[in-house]
């Protein structure tokens, strides 16, 4: 569905026409629409993005891409060209200064953390590097909104309706019709609710770990029940 399929189709429940609601004000109401639906999670499924993000000698900090939704990072792995590649853990930028900048200048040879400021990846230890070094970041992209008519709005298509339905609370309410501003938009939150059950859903058709920790760094001991039918 279209942002012009949801225009006509927001004109058509209200019975108005382009000189009754005008593109300048149902283009604000649908990208508030999106904004609003997309705040109910950093995590959707379809905004999930990897990136190859690189330190370079002399810089202190790793540039992120702007695209990056930096509340949904979910991990960043060294990615050097080695079978010694691992995950950084996240600490708090307040305590890797305080616990890691007195120490030294910057020499360690690997990090063991990462920490966000300002838009910018640090990592800790600090390094002293003679080459690039790589790192795979996975997290959520920004989702982007476009009042362009042809253009398809940049969430799960099962959710573009609730658009709509936004779109129309926030017409009903420009109205004053107090009755079907509320019947829209709890139109709009039942709907988004029952939809985020489904796009959320993990997926199950993989083997279960049982107790099985950390594999990482020696042998397995952990029991992989495969799923039935397997």
């Amino acid at each position: 569905m279209d942002v012009q399929t949801l225009r006509s189709y927001t004109r058509a429940q209200m019975d108005v026409d382009e000189s009754d609601l005008p593109d300048t004000i149902l283009n604000i109401y649908l990208q508030e629409a999106f904004d609003r639906t997309m705040a109910a999670t950093n995590q959707w499924p379809q905004t999930e993005t990897s990136w190859a993000v690189t330190l370079l000698p002399g810089n202190t900090a790793v540039t992120l891409p702007p695209d990056l939704n930096i509340p949904s990072i979910v991990s960043v792995v060294t990615a050097n060209g080695t079978n010694s590649s691992y995950r950084l853990s996240y600490v708090d930028q307040e305590k890797a200064e305080q616990n890691f900048a007195p120490l030294s200048t910057a020499g360690a040879a690997n990090p063991a953390y990462f920490s966000i400021w300002g838009g910018q990846m640090f990592l800790w230890p600090r390094l002293s590097l003679e080459a690039p070094f790589n790192l795979l970041l996975r997290a959520h992209r920004q989702p982007v909104w476009d009042n362009a008519a042809s253009t398809i709005p940049d969430l799960d298509p099962r959710l573009h309706a609730t658009l709509a339905y936004f779109a129309l609370s926030l017409a009903y309410a420009q109205q004053e019709d107090d009755v079907l501003e509320g019947i829209y938009l709890a139109r709009w939150t039942r709907d988004l609710g029952q939809q985020m059950k489904m796009i959320m859903e993990p997926q199950h058709a993989r083997p279960m770990v049982m107790h099985g920790g950390s594999p990482v760094g020696g042998a397995p001991s952990y029991v992989v029940i495969p799923p039935p039918g397997a």
